[in-house]
C-alpha cells in the first residue's frame, strides 16, 4: 500500500473540472489579448505608446483600488499624473533635446532618441511633498498610504517606461552601431528582438510554472504569499523558460539578428554570456515580480487586482511578472550598451 501510495504521490496530477474550466477560459483569454497586444507591439511607435498608455492607466486604476480605501479624488488625481509623468518624461526629455539640437529638421517620434532609463527627480519630490500634504491635511491618511503609494506609483512608473525602453532602444543602438534602421525589415522585426526575447522568456517561465505546477506540482513554496505556487512549479519554469529564451536568442542570432550589438551570440565581437545570463536571469526576476505582487494581494486580501480578463485577473496580475523582468532587462541594457561607463 505504501508503495502503490507514494507512485502515486510523484504520478501526474488529475484535472478536476474547476481546473479544466479555468484552463480553458485561460487559453481563450489569452489569445483574445495577444490579437491586440503583438499587432501593437509590431507596429512600434504609437500603437505601442498609446498601448503602454492603456496598460498603465488600468494598473494605476488597480493599485490605488487595492487597499479598498475611498481616497479623496485628488489623492487619485496626484497619483494618476505622477506615475504617468515618470513613465514618459524621459520621451518628453529625449526630444526636447532633439528639438534644441536641430530645430529645422525635428519630428517628434516616441522610439528616436531613447537613449537610456530615465525618472525625473523633481516628479519624486512633487508627488512625495503632495502625499505627504494629504497625510497632514487628514487624519485618515496616513504613513502606510504615503508609502503604499508612492512605492507602487514609482514601481510602476519605472516598469511601463522599460516596456517602452526595451522596445524603442533597439533604433538608437542598431543606429549607432552602423545598422540600417530605416527599412521596413528592421522596424518590423530587427528592433522586436530584444523586446521579444525578454517577454518571451518572461511569458513562458509563466507558462511553463503553470503547467509544471498543475500537473507535478506537490510541494508549496510560499503559501503566506502565493497559495497555489509550487516548487516543482517553480524549478520547471526557471529551466524550461531560460532554455525558450536561449534558443530564440541563438535563431535569431544565427539569422543576422542580434539582441542588441552588444549582445552578439556567433561571429566576430561575441558576447554570448549575456545572452545565457540573461535567459536564466529573467524567469528569476519574473518570479519574484510575481511574487512580489502576490505579496501585496494577500496583504489587502484580495484574490486579483481586477476582473477585466477573467481567470487571468487584472492588468498587474498579468504584467506583475513582465514588470519586474523588463526592468531587469533595460537596466542590463544600460549597462552592457553603455560599457558600464554609466556607473562612473
Amino acid at each position: 500500500m505504501s508503495k502503490e501510495k507514494k507512485r502515486l504521490d510523484i504520478g501526474v496530477n488529475p484535472l478536476d473540472a474547476e481546473k479544466k474550466a479555468s484552463l480553458t477560459n485561460r487559453i481563450l483569454v489569452a489569445f483574445a489579448m495577444l490579437a491586440v497586444i503583438i499587432p501593437c507591439v509590431i507596429l512600434g511607435g504609437y500603437f505601442f505608446f498609446f498601448l503602454i498608455f492603456a496598460a498603465a492607466v488600468l494598473a494605476i486604476y488597480e493599485f490605488i483600488h487595492a487597499p479598498r480605501k475611498k481616497y479623496r479624488w485628488y489623492v487619485w488625481m496626484i497619483v494618476y499624473a505622477s506615475t504617468l509623468g515618470f513613465i514618459y518624461w524621459a520621451i518628453l526629455k529625449w526630444n526636447v533635446d532633439a528639438y534644441l539640437s536641430d530645430r529645422a529638421n525635428y519630428v517628434f517620434s516616441p522610439e528616436n532618441n531613447y537613449r537610456s532609463l530615465f525618472i525625473s527627480i523633481y516628479g519624486i519630490a512633487i508627488e512625495m511633498g503632495l502625499l505627504f500634504f494629504c497625510a497632514v491635511a487628514h487624519e485618515d491618511f496616513s504613513i502606510y498610504d504615503i508609502a503604499y503609494l508612492f512605492l507602487m506609483s514609482v514601481l510602476i512608473g519605472i516598469g511601463m517606461q522599460s516596456l517602452l525602453y526595451v522596445r524603442y532602444l533597439p533604433f538608437e543602438e542598431f543606429a549607432s552601431a552602423g545598422y540600417d534602421t530605416s527599412t521596413k525589415s528592421f522596424a518590423f522585426w530587427g528592433s522586436l528582438v530584444y523586446f521579444f526575447f525578454v517577454e518571451l522568456t518572461t511569458i513562458m517561465t509563466d507558462t511553463w510554472a503553470y503547467f509544471v505546477g498543475v500537473f507535478f506540482g506537490k510541494h508549496k513554496m510560499n503559501p503566506r504569499v502565493s497559495p497555489k505556487k509550487t516548487w516543482e512549479g517553480f524549478f520547471g519554469g526557471w529551466i524550461l523558460g531560460g532554455l525558450t529564451g536561449l534558443a530564440f536568442a541563438m535563431i535569431n542570432d544565427a539569422c543576422g539578428r542580434p539582441l542588441l550589438p552588444s549582445m552578439r551570440i556567433f561571429g566576430e565581437g561575441s558576447q554570448w554570456w549575456w545572452a545565457v545570463l540573461l535567459s536564466f536571469s529573467l524567469p528569476l526576476t519574473s518570479t519574484l515580480g510575481d511574487l512580489s505582487f502576490s505579496f501585496v494581494k494577500r496583504h489587502f486580501g484580495i484574490k486579483d487586482y481586477s476582473k477585466i480578463f477573467g481567470a487571468h485577473g487584472g492588468m498587474l496580475d498579468r504584467a506583475d511578472s513582465i514588470i519586474f523582468s523588463t526592468i531587469f532587462a533595460g537596466i542590463m541594457a544600460v549597462f552592457v550598451s553603455g560599457g558600464w561607463n554609466v556607473i562612473a
